[in-house]
């Protein structure tokens, strides 16, 4: 039969009559030569990419696949040709290996926190490094197992399972500057094997609308360079729903949103998807009439107008509309204030979804405002507020 075409290893040979078939030929490793019969040309040429396919994999043919002990078994031979070369490595290891209590791989992780910018990082890693030191501090950090360390959150720990799970944290990322300093071998970390704590879901913590006017007005008065920044921060996710890091950004990860992001013609806040939260999906958060979703006209115009009273006087052409970190100083210094006791993750959110909620708006429409599932919105929002608090939640305002 007349040669045609090769399709790698596989050739393929055209019909020597009318009326005969292709014929597809191989040799596989260890094997005498294959052949196979097909109609068509097409038919041919599928059958020999599959049998390429198949030799590149090492699905046919006789090939001895050794085990992965014949394979250490392998190795370990090759490295017998030259013992005295593998002996003096070894030695030169335990020579160059230096054993550190877990007190001093403290005292070089705090050292090298102190020239940190954020005064919250440095202060959190030395905190955090003082327990360690403390707790576990008389230990060779080198010795310390994954049960060891599971005894040691489970006993001298005390606190809250997300205040021992940050201390965890901070662990795990001591084994990893350790590794560096020559301390621990390369892939060493039992901390990482053992698993955080679960934190029980507690009840959304909502604000209220005392507490933010009482925010809003102290930021006005305070005449701090940056409270123009603060207001619109708070503004927002009291009126828009908006998290913070959707609103400020997170630092080595994404920007917050522009105000080229805010449409103040048509109302609405664009959430593009690189700085959306949870779900990762761009949005609109309107702040128009939705038929049938129970946000009518007037609720509509009220947010808005509220929304507006306070970032409208810092608004910009253009840029970011905070700055980073912004939660970092707002929540200090509204407690260092006494407006608030403590800052509930996300507690203006929650209080806005909540207000909805209670104003009669679907839960499916506040879903796609928020950003979230349905269904997220029916477990933690299942108890509203009343409506009455929810009216005057959007109601506040100042004079633009």
């Amino acid at each position: 039969m007349p040669f045609d075409s090769e399709i790698g290893p596989v050739k393929l040979y055209s019909p020597a009559a009318p009326g005969k078939p292709w014929r597809v030929s191989w040799s596989p490793p260890g094997m005498p030569r294959q052949v196979k019969d097909r109609k068509t040309k097409a038919d041919a040429e599928k059958l020999a990419k599959e049998i390429k396919g198949q030799l590149k994999r090492g699905e046919i043919g006789r090939v001895h696949r050794i085990s992965a002990d014949e394979h250490a078994l392998l190795e370990l031979c090759r490295k017998l040709r030259d013992p005295k070369s593998i002996l003096q490595e070894a030695l030169d290891r335990q020579d160059n290996f230096k054993r550190a209590t877990v007190a001093a791989c403290c005292d070089l992780y705090i050292a090298e926190y102190k020239d940190r910018d954020s005064s919250m990082t440095r202060n959190d890693a030395t905190s955090k490094a003082g327990v360690i030191k403390e707790t576990l501090g008389e230990r060779y950090l080198d010795s310390l197992t994954e049960r060891d360390i599971e005894e040691w959150r489970d006993i001298k720990l005390k606190g809250s399972n997300r205040y021992r799970n940050n201390i965890l944290a901070h662990l795990r990322h001591l084994y990893e500057r350790a590794r560096v300093w020559g301390f621990v071998p390369k892939g060493h970390n039992p901390a990482r094997e053992v698993s955080s704590m679960k934190i029980p879901r507690g009840e959304p913590v909502v604000w209220e609308p005392k507490m933010l006017e009482s925010c809003l007005k102290w930021y006005q008065a305070s005449g701090k360079p940056d409270a123009g920044s603060k207001i619109v921060f708070l503004a927002l996710g009291a009126f828009a729903g908006m998290r913070p890091s959707e609103v400020e950004g997170v630092v080595g990860e994404r920007d917050g949103i522009q105000w080229q992001d805010i449409d103040f013609i048509q109302r609405h806040i664009r959430i593009r998807a690189e700085v959306a939260g949870k779900l990762a999906e761009a949005r609109y958060i309107t702040f128009t009439e939705k038929p049938g979703s129970g946000l009518t006209k007037e609720l509509a115009d009220t947010i808005w107008t509220t929304l507006c009273s306070w970032i409208e006087p810092h608004r910009q052409k253009s840029g970011p509309v905070t700055f980073r970190k912004c939660q970092r100083l707002v929540s200090p210094e509204l407690r260092e204030a006494k407006l608030i006791t403590s800052w509930p993750k996300d507690g203006l959110r929650h209080t806005w979804i909540s207000s909805l909620l209670a104003l009669g708006v679907s839960r499916d429409w506040v879903a796609e405002l928020a950003g979230n599932s349905p269904e997220i919105i029916r477990t933690n929002y299942k108890r509203p507020l009343p409506e009455n608090v929810a009216a005057s939640w959007f109601s506040y305002r100042t004079v633009i």
